[in-house]
């Protein structure tokens, strides 16, 4: 299993094969956005970095070790890209809307995370929802959702 993220990383990501896409390679991009968001306040948090684990256990049902190669590679891959289009090319062309909406959502959880929301984190966010083709009331929805969800006690 790690080995074959090492090599999704390698092949799709860095550089940008045609092999065919499966859903692990979607995980692996999706990731990488979760921990492109936390960086782009400069800050890195610990909570927002808990809730990114959180995030890929609970959603893509992860043992904790293949969980830390993730990580650890995503955080490689996305110090060396220049930018999220490899990410979100591979997204785009093969998460339904709703999960593309998801997903938005996921990063606007990752963003709140700290307890704040910096303009660099939206700016993010907002770039993402666009290269995925989500509509911008959907956007606005999603950041509405996880406030909701932030503000609701227990």
């Amino acid at each position: 299993m790690i080995e074959r993220i090492k090599q999704y990383f390698e092949q799709q990501l860095v550089h940008d094969g045609d092999n065919e896409v499966d859903e692990d390679n979607l995980r692996r991009a999706t990731a990488a956005l979760l921990i492109e968001v936390a960086k782009a306040d400069f800050d890195e948090d610990d909570m927002e970095r808990a809730v990114i684990f959180a995030m890929l256990r609970d959603t893509f049902d992860l043992e904790a070790d293949v969980l830390e190669e993730l990580v650890a590679l995503a955080e490689e891959t996305t110090n060396d890209a220049h930018d999220v289009y490899q990410f979100t090319q591979l997204v785009n062309e093969h998460y339904d809307y709703a999960n593309k909406t998801r997903l938005i959502e996921n990063l606007w959880t990752v963003a709140y995370a700290d307890g704040r929301l910096d303009r660099y984190e939206e700016q993010f966010i907002r770039k993402v929802a666009g290269l995925l083709h989500v509509a911008h009331n959907d956007f606005i929805k999603a950041k509405v959702e996880v406030l909701k969800r932030l503000e609701s006690p227990g």
